[in-house]
This record gives structure tokens, C-alpha cells and sequence, in this order.
């Protein structure tokens, strides 16, 4: 007589073997449904208006709409937390931003870890930062910068636009590098920053070129160094800081996540959407206006990028968390 345990065993096998043909297909037709992509940060700031400026011609290449969602607070979080929510089928993407990353290497409170709750899709724009120095400061570039920071410990200031972030981290990283000693200074408001830094009350900043835009149109304000580690090719004029202290690199990236344990054929497809809409002249156009470079990746190269970054970010807790 054959055992009822080997005719359920049996059954289980087939009904496993019957779903895979099944999961494939559902992948091989994917998407059938509208797409949403969700970020932490309200309507109208830059990281929804980069979702907004890619989602047409990802709508064109997949077939579906793309819906953009801000569920804005607590530094991603919110955003964060309703993906880990969500199924990992590819139908809620989740726009992570650089600083994400960040917050999960240096605060053990976050209720998200980058490298465990997350597939990755593609990066879309990459940036870095810059410092920034009045237009008649003494300091002429990051070598004199940092020749005063050593001769004068303590002495010198620096802006930045939270503790904690990633303005602040790549500083002290700098610093770290260099035995630099300068005291930071948050600030809330861009525009009071800079006019601090204008008026010398500040001796340097760290900021985005699109939140220094202005001041560098008016002359007001030099870029002492980029956080790249080669010329960054939005702004050719200023020298990199790597010249100076090798190895140092700092940049800050925008991308598409899924839930952990989205399919691979399903982030593939999702990532050649987004490659096609970055290749895209206006596409790119728009996005360099905002100060970004486009730039996709596969989820491969992404997820390096992720690793690599939360490896750099992680020994800087202490300055989260002192």
C-alpha cells in the first residue's frame, strides 16, 4: 500500500512545479496595472519632480501609468515604511533618495535597514556637493582651506543643513581624512546660510549647486571644491577635493526601490525604463537644469552602490549620535 504521506508529498511537488510556470508568466507579462512610485518629500520639491519628469516616457515604455505619490516626513521614513508594506510584485516603487542611506547606516533607530528591506531598481540622478566661500574670502581653494583649519584647530566654521544628513557626514568624512578641526553650524534656511556665508559670518558651506545657484550667478559666492572625485561635468571649473586629499568622494544619488524580494526579471524591466528615460534629450535636459546628472544603472550596480555607501556612512554614527 502506498504511503498517504508520499501521495501529499506528491501533490505538494506538483502543485510547487505548477506555480512556477505561472510566476514566470505573471513576470513575462508584467506590468498590467498601473505603477506607483512613492518618496518621502512633498509635492513640488525636487525629488517629486524628477519621479514627475521621468514617469512619461517610463509610461510609454511599459505600457501603464505611472503614479507619483509624496508621503512626505520623518526624513523617508513614512515612505520608507508603506513600501516594506507593499507586495514585491513592482507595482510600488519606492524614490530613494542618498540620504536614505544614510539615516539607515547612522541611526540604529530607523525602522528601516537599506541593505535588508530593499530590491533595487536603478539610480536616476546623480550629484555631489560643493563648498562654498564668500567672493572675497582669503581662501581661494580647498588647499588654503584646509592649511587655515590646521593652523588655526577649531578655529574656522563650517554650514551645513542638519545634523545628521548627508551635507553634514561628508564634512566631518573630509575632515576625518585630513585632521581638519572646524565647528559645524546647522542651518534650516538656505538663504539665511548663504547670506552668512556672504557676510563672512560663515567661513564655508557645503551645499548643492542648485541651492547656490543664485549666489553664483551673482557673483557672490565662490565653489571652492566638489565632492567628486573626478571633474564633475555639470561644473568643469571647480577642481575636485580628491586632488587634493586622494580617495575622498562624496556623491549623492536619487533611484527606484521595490519591496525586498522583487523578481529580477521584474527589476530589469523596470531599470530599461528607466535607462530609455534618462537617454531621453529632454529627459535630460530638465534634470541637469535641477543640477543633476542622469544617470541609470542596473539593480546590480545600484545595490553596489548602496553597499558601498552605507559601508563609508556607518563609521560616522558618532557623529549622529554622540
Amino acid at each position: 500500500m502506498k504511503s498517504k504521506w508520499g501521495r501529499r508529498a506528491f501533490l505538494a511537488g506538483a502543485g510547487a512545479s505548477a506555480a512556477v510556470p505561472r510566476l514566470a508568466a505573471a513576470q513575462a507579462a508584467f506590468p498590467v496595472k498601473p505603477i506607483r512610485i512613492v518618496h518621502g518629500y512633498s509635492a513640488a520639491s525636487n525629488p517629486d519632480t524628477i519621479a514627475r519628469v521621468i514617469a512619461p516616457s517610463m509610461i510609454e515604455t511599459l505600457g501603464q501609468s505611472v503614479i507619483v505619490e509624496p508621503k512626505p516626513g520623518a526624513g523617508e521614513r513614512i515612505a520608507a515604511q508603506y513600501l516594506m508594506t507593499q507586495p514585491a510584485d513592482g507595482y510600488t516603487l519606492y524614490l530613494i533618495t542618498g540620504g536614505a542611506n544614510v539615516i539607515s547606516a547612522t541611526d540604529p533607530q530607523t525602522p528601516f535597514n537599506t541593505l535588508k528591506d530593499f530590491a533595487y531598481v536603478s539610480t536616476i540622478t546623480l550629484f555631489p556637493f560643493a563648498l562654498f566661500v564668500a567672493a572675497n574670502s582669503p581662501l581661494k581653494s580647498f588647499t588654503d582651506l584646509r592649511a587655515a583649519a590646521l593652523a588655526r584647530p577649531g578655529k574656522l566654521n563650517y554650514g551645513h543643513s542638519g545634523v545628521g544628513n548627508t551635507l553634514h557626514l561628508a564634512v566631518e568624512y573630509l575632515k576625518g581624512l585630513t585632521d581638519m578641526k572646524m565647528e559645524a553650524i546647522a542651518y534650516k534656511d538656505t538663504g539665511q546660510q548663504i547670506n552668512d556665508v556672504v557676510t563672512g559670518r560663515l567661513d564655508v558651506a557645503i551645499s548643492t549647486f542648485t541651492g547656490y545657484h543664485g549666489a553664483l550667478a551673482n557673483r557672490q559666492v565662490r565653489a571652492i571644491g566638489v565632492t567628486s572625485k573626478d571633474v564633475w561635468p555639470l561644473q568643469p571649473e571647480v577642481p575636485p577635493i580628491a586632488r587634493v586629499v586622494p580617495g575622498y568622494e562624496v556623491v549623492s544619488w536619487l533611484g527606484l526601490a521595490g519591496p525586498a524580494g522583487l523578481p529580477g526579471p521584474i527589476a530589469n524591466k523596470l531599470a530599461d525604463a528607466v535607462k530609455v528615460a534618462v537617454a531621453r534629450s529632454d529627459v535630460k535636459e530638465r534634470l541637469q537644469g535641477m543640477g543633476n546628472d542622469a544617470r541609470a544603472s542596473t539593480p546590480a550596480q545600484f545595490r553596489a552602490r548602496i553597499e558601498a555607501d552605507y559601508a563609508k556612512w556607518q563609521p560616522l554614527a558618532k557623529f549622529v549620535n554622540p
